[in-house]
């Protein structure tokens, strides 16, 4: 005998279908009201009550309701199931019935899910399906809760959810409320979907972390009957922010390469500008070497799409500069032709042919080139004043009878403020032994200078001049580096932390100008292919070559005349110490002024 309870006594359980299609109840309830409900549905008690709820069979119970209300004898089947258990019946009953939508099995299979803490054997077991069909509909969480509801309710395709799947949540609601809106049929989206997606295969970085993102077709390839097929990322957003991740990263690789690295976007509107030796916009071999050490030579790396990632090399970035340097490059080649004579004469010959001119010969043209120059880095700049102040210093702290002219011009011109306190204190703490007096009145440092012997009094006075190597500003620290006719080959040196100064580009022109690519011969080229560190090595540590004196151009200071230069003593003979520093033999107090 059929067991039935009074549909008063039976209530709403976790049913997992969220929409009742109106057409499809009211079918359901015509044909309940003509024969009542055949099949039983399946409830379960409720604790601590007479009450049962719905395991499955909502809308039949729905349908009866309506029918002949809640005193109708419901056909029932009583199940003592738990909450896990009772929802994997009613999504297989649903499932098997075809009635349930599948994002309503979506979200059931997420919930069945967590409950078995990820194993998705066990949950596709419980449930009654394949593997496949499990992943399948797992997939279909990557949509948006509009997109579910859109799909449960029959306003879109499920083409068009598992297309959705794969774009970016912030994109799908916009999409799906024009596909609504315009009824635009799943083969339309998939193609405009494909105008946006990326192809993974024009990936310039690592595309082996995109194999589990939910973003890449290739998931719903294998899982969806509709999709853009394998090999598209379509988060173009995501994908693009990659790529500009991999260009930074090959522009940051190129930072021991040249001074400036560009790169470049679309929107920039950038033309590059090619500097050559040769060719109609060349500037001439030399003038080409030079332009390699220049702080506006450089590269240009591609974040345009169809030339990601390429770098073009040897690139100005001064279009002024460089169309000064054209334009005197082609200057020295008219007049090279005309200091090489008139051209041969043009005859023509048997053919037709016409002769060409003379050829102007290299020698001539070097002769009328200008001589070549360029933008010295301001790193270097920054590092050549610096040794300027050191060196002038050092020179005032071995030359006393410069040194007191030096302070009577300084007070003369009013430049009391360029004397430097700090380091006229360290050579006072040195001679007097006052470390770690500090005072901010007159009267505090009389008494310092009151304790210091009066054997030691010339030379703080020495020192007292040194320090303003320290704070004249460039061009009178060029003018002092004259008046004491400073010689820079005694006090340069040519060593790692100079060079480090230098890019690659900028240390081939370097190379170039003191003669070691010369003296390195063929062995050059290898050492310019090597990293930084092993190129500044080679050029450490060629034979035979003179680096005691040699100066590059960027060390030395203009020349100027200056009064009263040269007309007393010259530069008493000095020793240059490890880290450069030229000092007097036996002064403790210069190296002090010049720390």
């Amino acid at each position: 005998m059929q067991l039935t309870l009074p549909i008063s006594r039976i209530v709403q359980g976790k049913n997992p279908r969220e929409y009742f299609d109106p057409d499809e109840m009211a079918e359901l309830e015509e044909g309940i009201r003509a024969f009542g409900v055949i099949e039983p549905i399946i409830v379960r008690p409720v604790p601590d009550s007479d009450l049962f709820e719905i395991i499955a069979g909502e809308r039949r119970w729905r349908a009866a309701k309506n029918a002949f209300g809640d005193s109708y004898d419901m056909p029932v089947v009583i199940r003592d199931a738990s909450d896990a258990d009772s929802e994997a019946i009613a999504l297989i009953e649903n499932y098997h019935r075809a009635d349930m939508s599948v994002a309503e099995e979506a979200r059931t299979a997420q919930r069945q899910l967590l409950r078995n803490r990820g194993d998705k054997q066990e949950t596709a077991r419980n449930l009654g399906w394949s593997p496949e069909v499990l992943e399948s509909r797992l997939a279909l969480m990557a949509c948006t809760p509009a997109v579910l509801k859109a799909l449960t309710q029959r306003q879109i395709m499920l083409g068009h959810a598992e297309l959705l799947a794969g774009v970016p949540p912030e994109k799908q609601d916009t999409a799906l409320s024009a596909l609504v809106a315009h009824k635009v049929p799943v083969a339309v989206l998939k193609a405009q979907l494909g105008q946006f997606a990326r192809r993974l295969a024009d990936a310039i970085f690592d595309s082996a972390q995109c194999s589990g993102c939910p973003h890449n077709s290739a998931r719903q390839a294998g899982l969806f009957s509709e999709s853009l097929g394998e090999g598209h990322c379509q988060h173009p957003t995501h994908f693009d922010e990659l790529t500009l991740q991999a260009v930074e990263a090959k522009a940051t690789a190129l930072k021991d390469e040249y001074p400036v690295i560009r790169i470049v976007k679309i929107t920039d509107g950038f033309t590059p500008l090619a500097v050559t030796a040769d060719g109609d916009l060349g500037v001439g071999e030399a003038q080409y070497a030079s332009c390699q050490g220049c702080q506006s030579y450089g590269c240009a790396v591609s974040a345009m799409h169809g030339s990601l990632g390429e770098v073009t090399r040897s690139l100005c970035f001064d279009a002024g500069c460089n169309s000064q340097k054209v334009a005197a490059w082609r200057k020295a080649q008219r007049e090279a032709n005309h200091e090489s004579g008139p051209s041969v004469a043009v005859a023509q010959g048997k053919g037709g042919a016409r002769k060409s001119a003379k050829p102007v010969s290299v020698p001539a043209q070097r002769k009328a080139a200008a001589k070549p120059s360029n933008q010295t880095p301001q790193r270097v700049v920054e590092h050549r004043i610096a040794q300027w102040r050191r060196w002038v210093a050092n020179a005032l702290m071995t030359q006393p009878e410069r040194n007191h002219r030096v302070l009577i011009a300084l007070a003369l011109a009013g430049r009391g403020s360029d004397l430097r306190s700090e380091q006229l204190g360290k050579v006072v703490e040195k001679l007097a032994a006052s470390v770690g007096l500090r005072h901010s009145d007159l009267g505090g440092h009389l008494r310092r200078a009151d304790a210091i012997g009066a054997d030691q009094l010339a030379k703080l006075v020495q020192a007292v001049a040194a320090s303003a190597a320290f704070g004249v500003d460039t061009r009178n620290l060029e003018l002092l580096l004259n008046y004491l006719e400073i010689d820079e080959s005694r006090h340069f040196q040519l060593d790692k932390t100079f060079l480090d100064l230098f890019t690659m580009s900028e240390l081939e022109s370097l190379a170039g100008e003191m003669g070691l690519k010369r003296a390195m011969g063929q062995g050059f080229k290898t050492a310019r292919a090597a990293k930084k560190a092993e190129f500044i090595a080679a050029l450490l540590a060629v034979k035979g070559f003179g680096y005691r004196g040699t100066v590059p151009q960027v060390m030395r200071y203009p020349r100027h005349a200056v009064t009263g230069a040269g007309s007393d003593e010259q530069e008493m003979p000095q020793e240059t110490t490890e880290d450069g520093v030229v000092d007097a033999p036996s002064d403790d107090e210069t190296q002090a002024l010049a720390a």
